[in-house]
């Protein structure tokens, strides 16, 4: 079709009507020609306007519905999320950053293994069997950055915008910090990457099994960091029957010395946890042992030591003439290894670096200590402290062996108050003993309380589905548009060979009349 000659004619008859003909002409080689009549074209669209009015509605609402469809093909995978706060000391303080409990680095990467996605798993009956690898391809752990981090983290971003390539590379150098909290998330939808189809979980099994995991986390660090151990019971070690007094005391003295240790290693929020059996906190107990050490055990050392009360006394110089000597080569030894380290500290030369001055062209050298130089200062200082340590147990034994070797008086003094001394370290043992038995129980009910085994608090799991018909709006509203323009093309196509209809049939009657 080369040209379209529109054609308007006025036809006289009996009756009278406006016609609108359009003349398709056709290539040279062929003479036909087809008028179509556009009244005629329409007529024929009202006419079959009831059937195609259904189909036009027909084509909006597939058009509508294709989006919603192919939306439960395609749809992106439901995911709910977690923030998860650390919630324990590390030292004395409460932790400021992803720290563990012993001071290291905070092993994220604990909550993808094994032990901790199993136990998560155990017990659990779910629509789906899921296995532990497909589980762990589905979590992803985001670290959250400090307020001071993420202003250097947009600082760098923009320079390398600007391509600022000196000062990227200064913002890159910069160590990022964390806050003491990170995010987990668990995505729907487990299975290798090549099947089709993936096993899918309902939305509460998936956020139930997001709670599961974090608890089995926060297990794996009571178990790993938390002190589970019992205070010792060095108290049934004291026999006054059979061992001598001062040998009994010193047990008592050293059974209480570390009880008082263990307790006193305990984090804030352990020792002022208050029992709901007695009312009492580690606190109180520890004040009553130092009490008991006060009026008790450092009474009896006193008197026992002043007059060199003792069952026998030359076996006792024995022992004690024999802890001296191990002492004293102790502290000889403790010798060496100061003179050693001191040796080092002066022939030891630090690193030196060059800082040059641009306004004088000069340069000026400064020494800076090493690693190496901090850690033998420290160990030099704990060498210092066990010597004092060591010196005063020295002293100690001398005092002993001094007043054991005095005259007979003291002895004749001592053997009159064997009886009454004897009852007096019973009762301090005794009371000593007591206070164990409290603190063991108070540990005993602080380790199942949750308090003690809480190392994280997180947020229920949360991440509802989007909902299809507000992500698939836009994709209906085109696509009912799109149904009813193919509706109404379907229409105008019907009509239309209608009209070709006509004039084929009308040109065989020419041809037959000719």
């Amino acid at each position: 079709m080369d040209t379209n000659e529109w054609q308007l004619q006025d036809q006289s008859g009996n009756n009278k009507q406006s016609q609108i003909n359009v003349t398709l002409s056709v290539p040279q080689e062929s003479s036909d020609e087809v008028e179509i009549d556009l009244i005629r074209l329409f007529n024929n669209m009202k006419q079959s306007r009831r059937i195609y009015a259904w189909l036009i509605i027909l084509c909006i609402v597939a058009g509508l519905c294709a989006p919603l469809l192919l939306y439960q093909f395609t749809k992106p995978m439901q995911t709910v999320s977690s923030v998860v706060t650390l919630d324990y000391q590390v030292g004395n303080e409460a932790v400021q950053n992803l720290t563990a409990p012993d001071g290291t680095s905070l092993d994220l990467t604990q909550i993808l293994s094994s032990y901790v996605l199993s136990n998560a798993l155990y017990g659990m009956k779910l629509s789906a069997p899921i296995t532990i690898s497909n589980l762990r391809a589905n979590i992803k752990i985001e670290r959250v950055l400090t307020d001071s981090s993420r202003r250097t983290q947009e600082i760098a971003a923009q320079m390398k915008e600007e391509n600022n390539t000196q000062a990227f590379a200064q913002a890159q150098n910069v160590t990022l910090t964390y806050q003491n909290k990170f995010i987990v998330s668990l995505s729907n939808g487990f299975g290798n990457d090549e099947s089709v189809t993936k096993l899918m979980l309902t939305n509460s099994e998936l956020s139930v099994l997001l709670n599961r995991i974090i608890s089995a986390y926060n297990d794996y660090l009571a178990e790993t960091y938390a002190d589970f151990s019992l205070p010792a019971d060095e108290f049934t070690l004291i026999d006054p029957e059979r061992q001598d007094i001062q040998d009994c005391l010193d047990l008592l003295a050293s059974a209480e010395s570390n009880l008082y240790a263990y307790c006193s290693s305990k984090p804030r929020s352990t020792r002022y946890y208050r029992s709901w059996k007695t009312g009492y906190t580690l606190a109180d107990l520890m004040q009553d042992l130092q009490t008991c050490r006060e009026v008790d055990i450092n009474y009896l050392y006193s008197y026992i030591f002043q007059y060199g009360i003792t069952k026998d006394k030359n076996s006792l110089i024995l022992k004690y003439q024999y802890r001296l000597r191990n002492t004293e080569l102790r502290k000889e030894t403790l010798n060496k290894n100061i003179e050693t380290i001191d040796s080092i500290l002066k022939n030891y030369k630090n690193d030196e670096i060059v800082v040059a001055k641009q306004e004088n062209d000069s340069s000026q050298i400064t020494s800076t200590p090493t690693d190496y130089f901090n850690h033998l200062v420290m160990e030099q200082s704990g060498l210092y402290k066990d010597l004092a340590s060591v010196q005063n147990r020295i002293d100690d034994l001398n005092n002993k062996i001094a007043k054991l070797t005095e005259s007979n008086d003291n002895s004749l003094l001592a053997l009159d108050s064997q009886e009454s001394i004897q009852e007096e370290l019973y009762k301090a043992i005794s009371n000593c003993r007591q206070i164990y038995n409290q603190i063991k129980a108070h540990m005993e009910e602080l380790q199942d309380s949750s308090q003690y085994k809480s190392y994280i608090n997180s947020t229920e799991a949360s991440g509802a589905e989007e909902n299809f018909l507000k992500v698939n709006l836009k994709k209906m509203l085109i696509g009912g548009l799109a149904g009813g323009i193919v509706g109404i093309g379907l229409w105008f196509m019907a009509a239309l060979t209608n009209e070709f209809k006509y004039h084929n049939d009308k040109n065989s009657k020419k041809e037959v009349a000719a």
